[in-house]
């Protein structure tokens, strides 16, 4: 039943973006990133990367190397303003989602780290997990002025962890919000 629970508020997290337009961020991905299409998608599944966590991201789904980028780039989430949480209370909500501490249970992850940091004025919830042989390096941006956020992912396999930290590096040093 709880597993029901995850998929009905994936869905609705779901339906409320598709609605979304716009971009809130603006960025310019790292030098040798490139976007996937389903077939490469589909090629990487088959050779171990995670399927069921690149659902919903499929137009901004990118490779470089041994590290799978994929983000969501909202103009207007939530729509309702009293829906919106702190970042520190949406960095505790998702460490307890993945570490199983919580209503919604699903796939339950080790948490390695979960921290708060500022680049270029724009604070960003980082949370780094694992879950077996896959790893991951989740990235949500505070609101900006109109209720927009970037939501994202860097999946990689422990050998190229140091590249996964610093491309997130890379990313969040040349992550602006657009003035609207």
């Amino acid at each position: 039943m709880k597993k029901f629970h995850f998929i009905i508020i994936f869905l609705l997290y779901s339906l409320n973006t598709l609605g979304q337009n716009g971009e809130v961020m603006q960025f310019i991905l790292p030098k040798g990133t490139e976007k996937l299409n389903n077939p490469q998608l589909k090629s990487l599944i088959h050779n171990g990367f995670n399927e069921k966590t690149a659902l919903g991201f499929h137009d901004h789904i990118y490779k470089k190397d041994g590290l799978i980028i994929y983000y969501q780039n909202l103009s207007q989430f939530p729509t309702h303003p009293e829906r919106r949480h702190s970042l520190e209370s949406n960095q505790k909500m998702m460490v307890a989602l993945l570490s199983g501490n919580s209503e919604l249970k699903g796939d339950v992850s080790v948490v390695d780290n979960s921290r708060i940091i500022t680049v270029n004025n724009i604070r960003f919830a980082i949370i780094e997990y694992h879950n077996k042989d896959d790893r991951y390096i989740r990235v949500t941006s505070d609101y900006d002025k109109n209720g927009g956020m970037i939501n994202g992912f860097i999946e990689y396999k422990k050998p190229d962890e140091s590249e996964a930290r610093q491309y997130l590096q890379d990313i969040l040093q040349n992550m602006h919000f657009r003035n609207n």
